[in-house]
């Protein structure tokens, strides 16, 4: 095998070790681009394809790369094992980076192609071919290396293997060679694709495992098909009385967190191929719009995978949240029940230190027991819609002992009773009036004086507990 070295069409591009041109300048930006950095941000077919792009650019008069030192246009290369690197356009002895010896493309192409253009190999898939259109009465003017020539006056002429007609489209059809250059390849498509022409890339067979750049060049550049004729797609063209071809083609498939490609063979008849006359290529498979779908596809299920993360962790979290708040209130309410002070207090420093978590522990050492449990009193009692934890009937009794006794409580105390819905028992159990007296005559001093304010730690253990119920009034809220 010539020792080949095939890569998967996913991987990224390597670049070679030591490059004779270390960066090039980017015509669009003017931007230096790091030559190894710029090679391993592709993926190999990525890579390319680039190198395509590279080429055709350069061959419109519009190229993208050159070399700082010499402004040369600067194409990828690969070395024999697949790696990478930027060679200059043309070397006239100038700039100090040496890419390539002195034989031009040109000069290797004309070398190469006076041994192989008309190979054993290269005869019998022309053959095969032939008996393959003749077999299809959908082709007609099918002519064998009939020269090609420009229409509209304009320059230029090609000698396909094949030439025939499908209808109103006119298609070229060519061998490929494993010596064929890359910029012969793009050379055809500008061609074709100026004539209006499907160009057909044909190979007597092919072997995802074992790849030349060459075969890469048509594969990546055909949307990652390949099109064979050989012995059996002959007979399938003669037995159909239509043209058959052998198709390889990229499949993507979402494996997991990735997108990996199976490698789909089939026989398809030539009315099923997608023809794009404008990319110059001929598939069975939309392999790009495909990708560009599983791509989209992972991109939604990692968000879901993301959202479904966090929202696991929100209801962990929350869930945690209400187990401490859970465990507060049992040690609150279960004040009467406790034996033995010390362990009741030294409980409530270590519900004190996990509330450190939530920034909401009370700071001061030690801390007073007695303002957790009367916070939780207050607000299990304005849950309940009656005193809890109080020596009293009524809520508003307990409202006037909060006014004289705990004022700081008592702001708090009334968002809960509204949060609750127990709001109007208040007024109702008011039957005398002396509630809503005293809340007229000090309404100014409840809302400004420091005495009905918390302490700013204090404030936030009961936000806590309350969950802001505390510190939420509803609309229409009057301070009454």
């Amino acid at each position: 095998m010539g020792g080949n070295v095939t890569v998967d069409p996913r991987e990224r591009a390597t670049p070679v070790d030591d490059p004779a041109i270390t960066e090039a300048r980017s015509l669009r930006t003017g931007r230096l681009l790091d030559a190894k950095r710029l090679i391993r941000s592709f993926s190999y077919d990525a890579a390319i394809r680039l190198r395509g792009v590279l080429k055709d650019a350069a061959g419109r008069g519009r190229p993208r790369l050159v070399c700082p030192m010499c402004g040369v246009t600067l194409f990828l290369a690969s070395s024999m094992c697949k790696k990478f690197y930027l060679r200059h356009r043309l070397e006239d002895g100038s700039c100090p980076a040496v890419t390539h010896s002195g034989l031009t493309e040109a000069d290797m192409r004309a070398m190469k192609y006076r041994g192989a253009q008309e190979s054993d190999a290269h005869l019998r898939t022309k053959e095969l071919l032939a008996r393959s259109l003749a077999a299809d009465p959908g082709f007609s003017e099918v002519r064998l290396e009939a020269t090609w020539r420009a229409s509209e006056g304009l320059p230029g002429l090609r000698r396909p293997d094949l030439s025939a007609r499908y209808g109103e489209l006119r298609t070229a059809f060519e061998v490929q060679l494993s010596t064929t250059f890359l910029d012969v390849v793009l050379g055809r498509k500008r061609f074709y694709r100026a004539e209006g022409a499907a160009l057909v890339w044909l190979l007597p067979s092919f072997d995802p495992s074992y790849r030349r750049m060459t075969t890469d060049d048509i594969l990546f550049g055909n949307n990652s098909n390949i099109l064979v004729v050989d012995d059996v797609t002959v007979a399938a063209s003669i037995a159909a009385s239509q043209l058959v071809v052998r198709v390889w083609h990229r499949q993507p498939r979402i494996e997991g967190e990735r997108i990996i490609d199976d490698w789909i063979v089939r026989l398809v008849p030539w009315k099923e191929l997608l023809i794009d006359v404008d990319g110059q290529t001929v598939c069975a498979f939309d392999f790009a719009a495909t990708e560009s779908a599983a791509i989209s596809e992972l991109g939604r299920l990692r968000e879901q995978q993301r959202a479904a993360k966090e929202a696991t962790g929100r209801a962990a979290a929350e869930a945690a949240e209400q187990e401490l708040r859970g465990e507060i209130f049992a040690w609150a309410l279960a004040e009467d029940r406790a034996y033995g002070l010390f362990d009741y207090y030294h409980r409530w420093a270590e519900l004190n230190y996990d509330l450190v978590a939530y920034c909401a522990d009370l700071l001061g050492t030690p801390s007073d027991v007695r303002v957790p449990i009367r916070m939780v009193k207050v607000i299990e009692t304005a849950k309940a819609g009656k005193p809890v934890g109080f020596g009293y009937d009524t809520l508003v009794e307990v409202a006037h002992h909060l006014f004289h006794q705990r004022p700081e409580l008592l702001k708090g105390f009334g968002f809960l009773l509204r949060a609750y819905g127990h709001h109007h028992l208040l007024i109702e159990q008011d039957v005398r009036g002396k509630w809503a007296s005293k809340v007229a005559a000090h309404r100014d001093a409840m809302r400004y004086e420091p005495r009905f304010q918390m302490a700013a730690d204090e404030q936030r253990l009961f936000d806590f507990l309350s969950e802001d119920f505390c510190r939420k009034p509803a609309a229409g809220w009057r301070d009454k």
